[in-house]
């Protein structure tokens, strides 16, 4: 299906000098009289001709007018200069039915398009760090790269998802140390909770590192005699991983993300960072700092990055260890191999400097995808407890805080439908469909404060008000025989119909621009508005009621597309829309 916005750019481009090369913009007017698209692209004519914007515009619209362009089909019932510069559309009735009829005809592809085809993206999302429990701040990294995955390849990339599980790095080495140490009886403790257990373990041995900071250093031997491949080491650091891996398993699971194509550990690149040191060194990318023959160390392997203002990269410490910096250009380079369009990492705030050194530092050394990469950045969600962290152990479990969501959302419903059946499964898709959407409605860079109740309520910009506008209109299509899809002509529209029908048929644009911008706020923010038509109408509107057979008809026709595109919109975000609610 053709999306309204392409066709009036073409008509707008038709009507355009051939010299002209400005970007066309079309959007929704805030004020609906203003037609329900508009373009200012007469602002910038004006100034190339030296004459008004009004000029400008009126002089486009005559030239539309005057070529017939797309009016002899019927697309647009009035075309129009306004505002002192700007054009204005009206789409016809009869080009909505239509419209109304593509989408009926293969309601599953609403939404999707080829725009995409033949382009390859990685996302790299979730990034949980073995020994320690994923939080809220996963949670964000999880369903924002979730989300931007299923809106990728509704556009038709193919996309690559990868974990990058942090496994490696001095953190082990402080874990080993602290279990070494650890009596045998506190070892087998651990072992029955395992990711809790060495959590805690390394919060512990966080304040003894403060009360006696050498025992960071014995911490950092026992990752160097990890990178060495020590058997002792390894034994214990790849019990540590799989035990991880058992519970990032549950999560994406209890989350419903897709199937990663890749988990690629931050270990799979240990035999790929040496060669880029010494690359690194022999193009005079990165120079070793002068040895310290009084500590008995080598000098440190950095990259001067002062000419651009990001200070100093650090490929090797002072020790020998490599650094997280390094793992990322040796997971860059390995990606660089795989013919990637966009290469895309979904990390908070906190690593943007991290990440401009990398991509600064990989263009140095000649690996191409570096200038094709880039840090999808989200901000902070903190919980009324205050800001979490992992070494002070104020960490709330991500599980946990999705078994708080269910449990919340099986009381609402157990207060509002008690007679619901599946009340467990429905329970289960309101608690984490809450949890999901009350990130994604906000844009992913802001910082938010979560607040479960608000998450979980049934009005308002929330998961649960868009479930259940869904699971309404389905009840009206479970009540009727199917009778809707019976030729027929167009009937007139009344304001609230059309106003609904034309904000179902922008759904295409609103994945389209969500897309475009790494933002899954700009489709969920959509579907909230298309919600609260959706509700207006169910109140304002009787449809099994009608007694005109052919209204009724096109009343069906608009609640089955209503649903499907709130359906279509909700599996985009990673959320269920159920039937009941």
């Amino acid at each position: 299906m053709t999306r309204i916005r392409e066709e009036i750019k073409k008509i707008i481009r038709g009507a355009l000098p051939y010299n002209f090369d400005g970007e066309v913009l079309v959007s929704v007017p805030d004020v609906t009289e203003h037609g329900d698209y508009s373009t200012n692209v007469a602002f910038a004519l004006a100034k190339i001709q030296k004459t008004s914007p009004r000029e400008a515009a009126e002089e486009m619209v005559a030239k539309i007018k005057e070529q017939g362009l797309r009016m002899k089909e019927n697309v647009f019932s009035r075309i129009e200069g306004a505002g002192g510069g700007f054009i204005n559309f009206w789409i016809s009735d009869e080009a909505l039915f239509g419209k109304l009829g593509e989408m009926l005809w293969k309601p599953e592809g609403w939404g999707r398009s080829n725009t995409g085809k033949g382009k390859k993206i990685r996302v790299e999302y979730f990034q949980p760090n073995v020994a320690k429990i994923p939080h809220v701040g996963h949670m964000r990294s999880a369903v924002i790269g979730d989300a931007l995955k299923r809106i990728f390849l509704s556009q038709g990339h193919k996309v690559v998802s990868d974990t990058h599980i942090g496994d490696w790095g001095t953190q082990f080495g402080i874990l080993l140390y602290a279990w070494k140490e650890a009596s045998k009886e506190d070892q087998e403790k651990i072992k029955k909770n395992p990711v809790r257990g060495l959590n805690d373990l390394y919060v512990a041995e966080g304040k003894k590192i403060e009360a006696e900071p050498e025992r960071r250093e014995r911490g950092k031997e026992e990752f160097a005699k990890l990178e060495q491949g020590d058997k002792e080491n390894r034994k214990i650091w790849k019990w540590m991983v799989t035990v991880s891996l058992v519970e990032f398993d549950e999560i994406k699971r209890r989350f419903g993300l897709l199937r990663f194509e890749e988990e690629r550990a931050e270990s799979v690149y240990e035999d790929a960072m040496p060669p880029l040191v010494e690359r690194a060194l022999k193009k005079g990318v990165a120079a070793r700092k002068p040895l310290d023959s009084a500590q008995g160390v080598t000098g440190a392997v950095v990259v001067d990055l002062s000419d651009v203002g990001l200070g100093e990269a650090v490929l090797l410490k002072s020790d020998g260890a490599s650094t997280y910096l390094l793992r990322d250009l040796a997971t860059l380079e390995y990606w660089d191999k795989k013919k990637l369009d966009k290469n895309l990492y979904v990390v908070d705030i906190r690593q943007s400097h991290h990440f401009s050194q990398v991509f600064d530092v990989g263009k140095r050394l000649g690996i191409p995808l570096a200038s094709r990469s880039e840090h999808i950045v989200f901000g902070f969600m903190s919980l009324p407890e205050g800001a979490m962290s992992t070494r002070k152990g104020n960490v709330i479990g991500l599980l946990d805080v999705l078994d708080t969501m269910e449990a919340r959302a099986r009381e609402i419903i157990e207060k509002k439908n008690p007679e619901l059946k599946n009340k467990e499964k429905v329970a289960k898709a309101v608690g984490v469909g809450a949890l999901k959407y009350f990130d994604l409605s906000h844009h992913p860079k802001s910082n938010i404060m979560f607040d479960k109740e608000k998450a979980l309520s049934f009005e308002g910009n929330t998961g649960p008000y868009l479930q259940y506008t869904y699971a309404r209109l389905r009840s009206i299509l479970r009540k009727i025989q199917d009778t809707r899809h019976k030729k027929q002509t167009s009937p007139k529209f009344d304001e609230c119909e059309r106003g609904l029908l034309v904000e179902m048929l922008r759904f295409p644009e609103a994945v389209e621009d969500a897309a475009k911008v790494y933002a899954p706020s700009v489709l969920a923010n959509y579907l909230y508005g298309l919600a609260q038509k959706a509700n207006e109408f169910y109140h304002s509107h009787p449809v099994l009621k009608e007694g005109d057979a052919e209204k009724r008809r096109f009343r069906l026709m608009l609640v089955e597309a209503v649903a499907a595109t709130l359906k279509n919109g909700l599996y985009l975000l990673g959320i269920e829309a159920v039937e009941e609610m």
